[in-house]
């Protein structure tokens, strides 16, 4: 009990994890996460619906990996595709494609609030495609993530900068900016 008689829990982040028993007869599903969610729909009183079908399949992983359906040719490539992993061949070329690292820096640019407009006044023009690529090809060349963020808040402050990392920093310049000077004179 704590001090003012309520029980008292470790915070989640200093109990150490312990791997749950995994639900379910032993070979029943295609992995331990299936077994999870079989249970979970189970006892609420669903089952799940047939596999998709492999042309479903490609639509529903092209869509995801890269906003874009799949061609004609990239469907008839998969349907005739007889080896055992069509599958996983697909997954690693659409994660190899430059539409992959479009597709994931939608949610960056969003959150960065991306734009070529200063937003503000007469909204005019400004040239923020060069961060926006940037932000593009740090996503296709898997860029670790301390290094994505440093180089946008503090790429031009780096030991010798590169053009790159210069243009990462305009992540600094997305936020509104006033068209007529403004009362900040850094802008």
């Amino acid at each position: 009990m704590g001090s003012g008689g309520a029980p008292y829990e470790k915070h989640w982040a200093f109990v150490p994890p312990v791997l749950p028993e995994v639900p379910g007869p032993a070979g029943d599903t295609r992995s331990p996460i299936d077994a999870f969610v079989q249970a979970r729909l189970g006892a609420a009183g669903f089952s799940p619906s047939e596999e998709a079908d492999r042309e479903t399949l490609l639509r529903r992983v092209t869509l995801d990996l890269t906003g874009l359906p799949p061609t004609i040719a990239e469907i008839d490539s998969f349907l005739s595709d007889a080896s055992s992993t069509p599958y996983e061949k697909v997954v690693d070329r659409l994660l190899r494609s430059p539409r992959f690292g479009e597709r994931m820096a939608v949610s960056w640019l969003d959150a960065a609030r991306y734009g070529d407009s200063s937003v503000k006044h007469a909204d005019g023009p400004r040239d923020m495609w060069p961060w926006r690529d940037w932000v593009v090809e740090a996503f296709n060349a898997n860029m670790p993530y301390d290094r994505f963020t440093i180089e946008q808040i503090a790429g031009d402050l780096l030991p010798q900068p590169s053009i790159a990392q210069m243009v990462a920093s305009g992540f600094n310049r997305n936020h509104a900016t006033s068209d007529e000077g403004g009362a900040i004179p850094e802008e």
